[in-house]
């Protein structure tokens, strides 16, 4: 059986990394926006130095579409993604019987607001079940996920909230176990680097 870890933030399918801090405004957001994104994205010195990069395949809210109970998730990502983000390099490790990677999107938002609207969404009581269908229609059907929240998601800002995914299926005819990560935090402060 192969067996995998997937760690990431927004999500999909390894969860991704995502910082959520407000940014200044006028010529200085746009510095403030860089730093914030560049402080946040993943790089290969957060990984083995085995893994190998490459780019990050931007799925938007696919995974979520046309489920009903994703719509207040997928809402925030997309509103999230019309302001400044960066895609870390997908990471994954090359050996042949791991499906270990890691990514994250960084998100900068406007305001504190913005940033709580867009947590708050990943903290809403519906989530894990939207997570759990998110991941099985990744899977296209070849899986099944049992989505808990993960509880010890203190130091990552101010909001932070999280969720495992343990997912078994077939993968060209053989059993695939993976546990999937998704942790969002965020920070009303510019400088600090939280995660999603």
């Amino acid at each position: 059986m192969r067996r995998g870890r997937w760690v990431a933030g927004t999500v999909w399918v390894a969860a991704a990394l995502t910082l959520v801090a407000p940014a200044g405004a006028g010529a200085r957001a746009a510095a403030s926006d860089r730093a914030i994104l560049t402080a946040g994205v993943l790089t290969a010195r957060d990984v083995p130095s085995t893994w190998v990069g490459a780019k990050q395949a931007d799925v938007g809210t696919k995974n979520y579409q046309g489920i009903a109970i994703c719509r207040q998730i997928a809402n925030a990502m997309d509103a999230a993604r019309r302001g400044a983000h960066r895609f870390s390099p997908q990471f994954a490790d090359p050996s042949p019987t791991s499906n270990a990677l890691a990514e994250d999107t960084v998100f900068a938002f406007t305001s504190v607001k913005f940033a709580q609207q867009y947590a708050g969404a990943s903290a809403a009581s519906n989530a894990a079940s939207c997570y759990q269908q998110a991941f099985v229609r990744a899977s296209r059907g070849q899986g099944q996920a049992a989505v808990t929240p993960l509880t010890d998601v203190q130091g990552l800002g101010d909001q932070g909230v999280g969720f495992e995914a343990d997912i078994t299926g077939t993968q060209n005819g053989q059993p695939v176990h993976a546990v999937a990560d998704v942790v969002g935090a965020g920070s009303g402060e510019p400088s600090s680097a939280s995660t999603s």
